[in-house]
């Protein structure tokens, strides 16, 4: 479908370095689409098939990049690769009909259901993202004066803000800027050390928080 030595070419005549490019994209098609054989578990299976959408479908962001610098490195249009993904992805089989080994990619559903919940979790955090903004717009503008700092204290008031933030990594400073220092800093602490005692917030990184629901893509995503 995307890559394969012998597509056009006899693949003795393929240079070495091309063949090493072809394996690693091909690698990432069985990934997504084939058995994900060389895990050790169900759950490396699963992130594997996860990075391997990333990998051949973000539009930007570093996998996006090193996508692009792969398939120019064999003479690939690397949009062309994404866009032919997505269509299998979407349900067009005809889209296979290129790829010489496509009777090794025997998990396409797994793949295609994958994609549409990747494809929601980023419309929810994409919303989440625009609720968020709304709210420090209306605090802006519900009076004349500004209010003072830190006037929302209560956890229960607290607690939903700071989770529609939480769609994405956030340091605690992203929070204390994306709510205008309108909510108070312990507060957002108590949420954050609450949720994570819950289990509803994780840290992927020392200092940056997320929701736990998020999924790993979507975050790899964000900060790619």
């Amino acid at each position: 479908m995307l890559t394969d030595p012998d597509y056009g070419q006899h693949a003795a005549r393929t240079p070495p370095e091309e063949l090493l490019v072809f394996s690693i994209l091909s690698r990432a098609i069985l990934d997504l689409f084939g058995s994900v054989g060389l895990t050790a578990d169900a759950d490396e299976a699963k992130t594997a098939r996860q990075e391997a959408l990333i990998f051949l479908t973000q539009r930007t962001g570093g996998w996006a990049k090193r996508r692009n610098e792969l398939c120019d490195a064999i003479g690939i249009d690397g949009d062309d690769m994404r866009a032919r993904v997505v269509r299998v992805l979407e349900g067009d089989t005809l889209a296979l009909e290129t790829y010489e080994t496509r009777g090794a990619l025997t998990h396409v559903a797994e793949a295609r259901a994958l994609w549409v919940h990747e494809k929601g979790a980023i419309e929810r955090a994409r919303e989440a993202t625009i609720e968020a903004k709304r709210y420090r717009r209306n605090v802006s503008t519900s009076t004349s004066t500004k209010p003072p700092r830190n006037t929302i204290t209560k956890y229960s008031e607290v607690r939903p803000i700071i989770f529609k933030l939480l769609d994405r990594p956030r340091a605690f400073k992203d929070l204390i800027t994306a709510t205008n220092g309108d909510v108070s800093d312990s507060t957002i602490r108590d949420v954050l050390r609450i949720g994570i005692e819950k289990g509803d917030v994780i840290k992927p990184e020392s200092a940056t928080y997320v929701l736990a629901s998020v999924p790993q893509t979507a975050v790899a995503a964000a900060t790619g």
